[in-house]
Formats: C-alpha cells, structure tokens, sequence
C-alpha cells in the first residue's frame, strides 16, 4: 500500500522549465526522505493516505523555515520553487487518486491549510529548540494526543533535521545539495 500511495506523491513527467532542475532535485529528495519506513513502522505514523501526506507536509516545512533562515532572495526563490513542486503534485496527485475537476481546487486548499497549520504549530518550538513543546505540538497534530510516545520521537528526528539542515551551508542549499538525518537512527 505504501508503494502505490508514493507512485501518487512523485516527481511527474512534467515540462521542464529554465532552472528547474535544482527544485526538482529537492522536492525529489522530500518525497524520498517522506517515504522512509521508519516513519510508518516505528515512528507510528498511519500507512494511510493522511499519514504520508503529513510527512510529506513535515519535510516541506522543514526545508522552508531553513530556507527562511538563509534570508536571500536566491533561498527564498528556492523555496517558492519547491513549494510550487509540492502544489502541483498535490494536484496531480489529487486527479491520479480521482478526485473530480470540479473538487480537486477546493480539496487541494484544504490540503494547503493543513500545511500551513503545520508551520503554525512547529515553528516556534523548533525555533526555541523546545522539544517537550514539539512533542506535545506533534503529538496534538499526528496522534490526537499530545502525550504519544511516539509524538517524542517525531519531535526528536524534527530537531535532529532542524539541525541538520542548519549545519549546511547556504551554498549547499541553493545547490540542491540537502541532506535529511537517518530515521533509523533514534536517540
């Protein structure tokens, strides 16, 4: 069931355009890093539709509030970019799984909204690198319970990714060279 939802959250046969590539690299390596097992047999995040979607959600938001930090129009060009990758393939996504024409809109605003309530709720804990309020933002958000044990988990990996990402030079970001922390490996 895994494998056919992400055949749905992949990078399309789409046109390319003039300095795509760099974007297209990223988002890639989202979905790639949102596929991970782990998330789905240890973090206990739902092998549903939901469930990879948020963890698709998660590392978008985790690539862009790094984006953020660089505070150069070259990272939020980037950032743009790889979002705009991420609405369209909400959208290719949403007629693959058939959704009608008439409702994808209307469907992928709600999907929108979600992500943004992600932001809403992780930023500021990520930001004071709070992991109890992490884990109980996470725990509120993915689990309906802010005292999962698996909220603390998903809260580690997203400051050990905070982290990670904030350890790569500007360079390496622009040029599409990010790399995600292990899932596998817990502390």
């Amino acid at each position: 069931m895994l494998r056919e939802f992400f055949s749905v959250f992949s990078l399309p046969g789409r046109r390319r355009r003039p300095g795509d590539d760099v974007p297209q690299q990223v988002y890639g390596g989202l979905v790639t890093q949102s596929r991970h097992a782990a998330f789905y047999m240890r973090y206990g995040i739902a092998d549903t539709v939901t469930g990879r979607f948020d963890m698709l959600c998660l590392h978008v938001f985790l690539l862009s509030h790094r984006l953020k930090r660089e505070n150069d129009p070259q990272a939020r060009d980037l950032g743009q970019n790889v979002f705009d990758c991420f609405v369209d393939d909400i959208d290719r996504a949403l007629r693959e799984l058939g959704i009608g024409d008439t409702t994808v809109p209307k469907r992928k605003k709600r999907l929108i909204r979600g992500f943004y309530a992600q932001i809403d709720a992780f930023a500021g804990p990520l930001d004071a690198d709070d992991s109890v309020a992490l884990a109980q933002a996470v725990g509120n958000r993915f689990f309906g319970d802010a005292a999962s044990p698996d909220a603390d988990l998903l809260g580690d990996y997203m400051l050990r990714a905070s982290r990670a990402l904030g350890a790569l030079a500007g360079a390496d970001l622009l040029a599409g060279r990010v790399e995600w922390p292990d899932p596998d490996h817990v502390l």
